[in-house]
């Protein structure tokens, strides 16, 4: 999934600016503005999943499915 991909890539900007940061290359400003990307898409996966779930839930009542 793409979601999926943007959140790893996020969740590797996250580390990649925390090394730099640890190695006085960057200020923290970059480290949080990472941190919030990733949480940001971090949301945004959970969201795709939910909705996901959501649709099949639709369909099996659709199809009769449930109590």
């Amino acid at each position: 999934m793409q979601q999926e991909q943007l959140t790893r890539a996020a969740e590797d900007a996250t580390r990649l600016s925390t090394l730099r940061y640890q190695g006085g290359a960057t200020s923290y400003l970059e480290v949080l503005d990472s941190d919030t990307r990733r949480f940001v898409a971090q949301l945004n996966l959970v969201q795709a999943e939910h909705d996901e779930l959501q649709s099949v839930v639709r369909t099996y009542r659709a199809l009769g499915g449930g109590w």
